[in-house]
């Protein structure tokens, strides 16, 4: 079987369907999504409409829980002060702006999900087990596979971290677990904002890491239009984690850039 694997998505229309669009042009047979569907896009709603309409299977994100669940921060360790005031607004902003006839769906979401597919037994979740908000990479190879240990699968897929990675672990004599992390669909934070997205290939056990163009300025453009704070476009449009990161511009110029 050939898997498509999305995840970190967050309200970005234009990302995930040009993301979708590569993944049926290569003739995928799934498509399982590791959550963070919302914020910080201006489409909430028609990124959650294309997800439901396209029957894709998704586990929740931390921002998918606090929208859902009205929680007053989506992050149990806060950012910048400066990143953190930006973080807040477009989480109120998404509260404000999601259809009601989405609430029911957010908080339908499975912490996990579990799959036999193609002889291999997947787990995507979106951070940890304990919490939506758990922080895995590479960098932490005892971490991986601490968990490859305790949920005990041929593949994890993991989200929220943002960070592209495929990482095999031995977590006992002879049982290795492969890790993947597709990056984000719709808030690059590594400075390359193409969408990334990843293919797993059942058979061999392999998996690509891959990345897309798209159109960058009418999401950024849409951002500045809704009322959320304009810096929001700008993280977005230099694929930059914190405030600090950001070209100073004056704000007018912000918005003359972003028209």
């Amino acid at each position: 079987m050939k898997i498509g694997l999305i995840s970190d998505i967050h309200g970005n229309q234009h990302a995930l369907t040009k993301v979708l669009s590569q993944l049926y042009s290569e003739r995928v047979d799934l498509i399982l999504c590791a959550g963070d569907l919302v914020c910080y896009g201006a489409h909430c709603n028609q990124v959650l409409e294309l997800l439901r309409s396209c029957a894709i299977p998704s586990v929740m994100g931390n921002y998918d829980a606090a929208v859902a669940w009205n929680w007053p921060s989506a992050s149990s360790k806060p950012s910048s002060p400066a990143t953190e005031v930006l973080k807040q607004a477009a989480l109120e902003w998404t509260k404000r702006n999601v259809h009601s006839k989405h609430w029911s769906y957010l908080r339908g979401l499975p912490w996990r999900l579990s799959y036999q597919l193609g002889g291999l037994h997947i787990v995507v979740l979106h951070a940890g087990l304990e919490q939506l908000d758990e922080w895995y990479t590479p960098e932490e190879p005892a971490r991986l596979c601490q968990l490859a240990a305790q949920v005990a699968a041929d593949v994890i897929v993991l989200g929220h971290t943002h960070q592209p990675f495929v990482q095999e672990v031995e977590y006992a004599p002879g049982r290795k677990t492969l890790l993947v992390n597709p990056g984000s669909v719709g808030r690059s934070l590594d400075g390359d904002t193409r969408a990334a997205y990843a293919i797993l290939q059942t058979s061999i056990r392999e998996v690509q890491l891959k990345r897309t163009v798209y159109d960058l300025h009418l999401t950024v453009q849409a951002i500045m239009k809704s009322g959320m704070p304009p810096e929001i476009g700008l993280l977005i449009q230099h694929g930059a984690r914190r405030v600090e990161q950001l070209p100073t511009l004056p704000l007018e110029q912000i918005r003359i850039n972003s028209a």
